[in-house]
C-alpha cells in the first residue's frame, strides 16, 4: 500500500483541529505538532489556512459514499437522512463552514457544490420517487440541520 503524500498527511491531520477549534483557533503550530512535520513543511504545502482546509475537505470529499437514498416511507427517509448526510462529522463541516467560511469561501464553496447540493438532489429526486413535495421536504431536512447545529452546541 502506497504511503499518503506529505501533503495529504498533514491535510488529515488538521481535519480534526479545525473541526474542534474552528478555522480561526487552529494555529499552523498545532498543525505542525499533529502531523509532526516543520511549519517550512506545512507552507511550502499550503500557503494559509484556507488551502489547508480546502485540501482537508478535498480529502474528506473524496472519503464520503456517493449520496444514496431509498427508503420507502418518510421516517425511514428522515433516518437516512440523519445517519447518512448530516452524520456528526458532517454536521461539524456545516457549523465550521457556515460560523467561519468567509475566511475560506473556496472551501465553503465546495463543500456547498459537492456535499450539500448532491445530496439536496439525491432527496428531489427520492421524493419524487415517492411522491412526496421536494420542496417541503427540503425545508424539513434544512431544519433537522438547523436543530441539530444549535443542539451540538448546547
Amino acid at each position: 500500500m502506497a504511503q499518503p503524500s506529505k501533503k495529504s498527511h498533514i491535510a488529515r491531520q488538521a481535519l480534526d483541529l479545525f473541526l474542534e477549534y474552528g478555522i480561526k483557533g487552529t494555529s499552523v503550530d498545532m498543525v505542525v505538532r499533529a502531523a509532526e512535520v516543520s511549519k517550512p513543511t506545512v507552507y511550502n504545502h499550503f500557503q494559509d489556512k484556507a488551502q489547508l482546509l480546502l485540501e482537508v475537505l478535498q480529502l474528506w470529499l473524496a472519503e464520503q459514499a456517493e449520496p444514496q437514498l431509498d427508503a420507502d416511507c418518510l421516517e425511514l427517509l428522515m433516518q437516512q437522512v440523519e445517519q447518512h448526510w448530516l452524520s456528526p462529522q458532517a454536521r461539524r463541516l456545516y457549523a465550521l463552514l457556515l460560523g467561519e467560511g468567509s475566511r475560506a469561501p473556496q472551501a465553503v464553496q465546495l463543500f456547498l457544490q459537492d456535499y450539500d447540493q448532491a445530496w439536496r438532489r439525491t432527496l428531489t429526486a427520492q421524493a419524487q420517487r415517492m411522491q412526496l413535495d421536494p420542496e417541503l421536504l427540503q425545508a424539513q431536512v434544512s431544519h433537522s440541520l438547523l436543530t441539530n447545529l444549535w443542539l451540538d452546541n448546547q
